[in-house]
């Protein structure tokens, strides 16, 4: 099996700048091509350096739309809901816009997968990107090998499949993780590698051994994997 393709960085200072800088590259070039850019973020706490920085950068925020990977269902403004988070990452960057993947008044306790109203925010807030790429595409992963909110045993097949063309899944993580257990709206795999540039940023050696680990698992035990499978451009940026 050949090695990971892995841009290694000295430490976090260097993993954040070099992610925000291919950020910055990518809206840019959606800017000069289409008028706009899109991007999808993770959430989690890996990634917020890299936004801050970027959003400090000067760039035409009033023609960047973004949009979360993957959105826990809890109301708006609650402490962990990701579109709060990219707001307050976001702040410096006026004029930004950004789009939710659940309702102001989402209620884990209504919460119910087989509803297809569940889905309607996210699916509301793609519509006017489709058919057209993200332009940019950033992605964290568990050390359970998950990425987006695409959790082992619980993903619908379906949402692993790049050739299927549903844009959002909902789901329950089993078990719920412990700093976050609520329910879950998540972009699918066919809709994240629909991107111009797509990045995974990770950080410490558990998350590296996880990836090397799920190169031999079934997307099913490890949703990595299929990213993996689908994107053989994938960008890796990692620090120790």
């Amino acid at each position: 099996m050949s090695p990971l393709p892995l841009t290694v960085h000295a430490d976090a200072e260097a993993l954040a700048g070099a992610v925000a800088a291919a950020l910055a590259e990518a809206i840019l070039r959606g800017v000069a091509t289409q008028g706009e850019a899109w991007l999808a973020l993770a959430g989690g706490s890996t990634p917020f350096a890299a936004y801050r920085r970027l959003a400090a950068m000067d760039l035409p925020w009033s023609r960047v739309h973004l949009v979360a990977s993957d959105e826990r269902w809890v109301p708006a403004g609650h402490e962990r809901r990701n579109e709060r988070a990219l707001a307050e990452a976001f702040a410096a960057a006026s004029g930004v816009r950004l789009h939710p993947l659940a309702p102001a008044d989402a209620d884990p306790a209504a919460f119910a997968p087989e509803h297809a109203a569940i889905l309607a925010t996210a699916e509301a807030s793609l519509a006017p990107l489709h058919p057209r790429a993200f332009d940019a595409v950033l992605l964290g992963m568990g050390t359970d090998a998950h990425f987006a909110s695409l959790f082992p045993k619980v993903t619908p097949p379906a949402a692993l499949d790049a050739g299927d063309r549903r844009p959002v899944v909902a789901l329950v993580p089993d078990p719920l993780p412990p700093e976050a257990p609520y329910p879950r709206v998540s972009l699918t795999l066919s809709r994240l590698v629909a991107t111009h540039a797509l990045l995974l940023m990770i950080s410490g050696e558990a998350k590296r051994a996880a990836l090397e680990w799920a190169r031999t698992r079934p997307a099913s035990e490890a949703p990595i994997h299929a990213l993996l499978a689908a994107a053989p451009d994938l960008a890796i940026h990692w620090s120790p």
